[in-house]
């Protein structure tokens, strides 16, 4: 769109960032002054994941052309470059690029097919919180986090093992597919199949339901999202906690019972390798139903967002976590945000979920059968092979 003077406004579809809004806007500001005639202007989504989702779906369906530049989910973007949605970003940003200056797990998921179609904005890892008051040292393999808590257990009455998100939702799936990757397996086959029925995915399955047969974990997990397991662990009431990153800032705050009591590692694997989390996070991608012209200056748009002046400021003023290898070392992040600067490991560990344009077709699926699982009602082989039946129908389907 042009308006006054024959100015381009440039349309920035995005999640809301929380935190003080003068940081992002002088980032929108530099833009604006590298680029005159050019006027910026940013639309918040809901901040439910869903509902961006939905959005998304319907405008861009209907070939809506009033946002430029859009932020995607990490599962969203095989879907949209699928549907010819998003552009296809190679030329502006070759793969061999972004593999050279951001950290693989972010690369994996904006690489549809070898051809770049987003680039990475900020990006989230699931990783394990322990009281560093209760047990020696972080758990490197899934024994010793069961004997960890089992010991704490014996000598704090009333206190939970391990919490995390059981309930039949997206953040069980994340729960499930870093298991998977704990005990050696990967979810993705040949030809874009998604593989669930393998030795691995059956360990998996079994490890999360012996949790909570053990007692390593209660039976209330079932119900746990990402708040309810870390309310728990906030009042001192568990020892280990899968999580986030955002759930560190709340621990440490002033009045919370466990200030100062906290570390956090890589997930536990069988072999005592560190493990991979599941990588969450946004991505930024080009509106493809608008003008050539439009497209360029979107590109711009988006390597200005995304460069590590960029990271530095989202990782400073919004905790949000840089994708760019880079900016782990830059004496700023240290000094400002230290905690940041240390997720570096686990950053590197993050690991996306299948790559699949299929995603959200199947993510009901997976929910339901490994809910099941979990809970005991069905053996994870019958869950598995469910599981793969109908994800191999769907995607069948689907193509």
């Amino acid at each position: 769109g042009r308006d006054g003077a024959g100015a381009t406004r440039l349309v920035l579809k995005y999640q809301p960032l929380w935190g003080p809004p003068e940081p992002f806007r002088a980032l929108l500001a530099g833009f604006e002054r590298d680029n005159p005639g050019v006027t910026l202007v940013t639309e918040a989504l809901p901040n439910s994941s869903d509902l961006a989702h939905q959005f998304f779906l319907t405008s861009l369906e209907g070939g809506a052309k009033d946002f430029d530049v859009l932020v995607a989910d990490v599962v969203w973007v095989p879907e949209f470059a699928r549907a010819g949605w998003i552009a296809d970003l190679s030329a502006e940003f070759p793969p061999e690029r972004l593999r050279a200056e951001f950290l693989p797990g972010p690369v994996e998921a904006v690489v549809v097919e070898g051809r770049t179609y987003a680039v990475p904005w900020y990006l989230d890892v699931g990783v394990l919180y322990y009281r560093t008051d209760l047990v020696p040292r972080a758990p490197r393999t899934y024994a010793e986090l069961e004997r960890f808590a089992l010991d704490a257990k014996a000598k704090v009455p009333g206190i939970q093992g391990f919490v995390w998100q059981g309930r039949q939702y997206e953040g069980l799936s994340c729960n499930v597919f870093e298991a998977l990757w704990g005990h050696g397996g990967d979810a993705m086959g040949e030809h874009g199949r998604v593989l669930l029925e393998t030795e691995a995915g059956r360990e998996a399955l079994a490890y999360l339901r012996g949790l909570l047969v053990s007692g390593v974990s209660p039976e209330t997990v079932m119900g746990f999202g990402e708040e309810e397991a870390r309310r728990i662990f906030q009042e001192g009431r568990a020892v280990f906690m899968r999580n986030w990153p955002y759930a560190w800032s709340e621990a440490q705050k002033e009045g919370s019972p466990i200030r100062g009591k906290v570390g956090m590692a890589p997930l536990p694997t069988v072999s005592g390798e560190p493990g991979f989390g599941t990588l969450g996070g946004y991505q930024l991608a080009v509106n493809a139903h608008v003008s050539p012209e439009r497209r360029k200056l979107a590109a711009k748009l988006i390597s200005h967002l995304t460069s590590p002046e960029a990271n530095l400021v989202l990782a400073v003023h919004y905790a949000r976590n840089p994708p760019r290898a880079s900016v782990y070392d830059d004496a700023r992040l240290k000094e400002s945000s230290p905690f940041i600067a240390g997720l570096r490991e686990m950053a590197e560990r993050a690991r996306p979920r299948p790559v699949t344009p299929y995603y959200n077709l199947i993510s009901d699926v997976l929910q339901s059968e490994f809910s099941a699982a979990v809970a005991g009602l069905r053996s994870p082989e019958a869950s598995l092979k469910r599981a793969q039946k109908q994800v191999d129908h769907l995607m069948g389907e689907g193509r």
